[in-house]
């Protein structure tokens, strides 16, 4: 009989499981990296022989720049001492930031203040405009109605 461990390693090597390969050695990549830097990191991607690194703020990239050589050396050591990490060996590394606003968890909905009405609808009309004239009313109704 086989182990489990055996024919989940088979399924992940199918074509159609690369991607759950790439993302496996994207967390071991990141699992490499000091907590510090994991946290800035929003999420990675490879196209085109180049790693791409989404940060979480422009500030990070800087610091991202300065460590790059230390990232390079982890990555090429990372793809030589597991075979499974080569699916995201890169030439070379980009580091940016997205232009999307961050999303909290938190959805936020508009809430409905409900106010108690003040007035009691006895004003006096004086609008010369017909319009006018006819809206003030209709602002009477509608007071005269919430009073109820």
């Amino acid at each position: 009989m086989k182990h489990v461990s055996f024919i989940i390693s088979h399924i992940k090597q199918q074509p159609s499981f690369k991607k759950m390969e790439q993302i496996a050695s994207y967390k071991k990549l990141l699992a490499l990296l000091p907590p510090r830097y994991q946290s800035m990191i929003k999420f990675m991607y490879n196209k085109n022989d180049t790693l791409f690194f989404v940060l979480k703020h422009p500030g990070f990239k800087m610091e991202f720049n300065y460590k790059m050589t230390l990232i390079k050396g982890l990555l090429k050591k990372l793809v030589k001492l597991d075979e499974s990490c080569k699916c995201i060996d890169a030439e070379e590394l980009k580091f940016f930031i997205t232009n999307e606003p961050p999303q909290d968890d938190a959805v936020q909905t508009k809430s409905e203040y409900i106010y108690e009405e003040r007035s009691s609808g006895g004003f006096i009309n004086n609008a010369a405009d017909k319009k006018l004239n006819l809206l003030f009313e209709e602002i009477r109704e509608i007071i005269k109605k919430n009073e109820q």
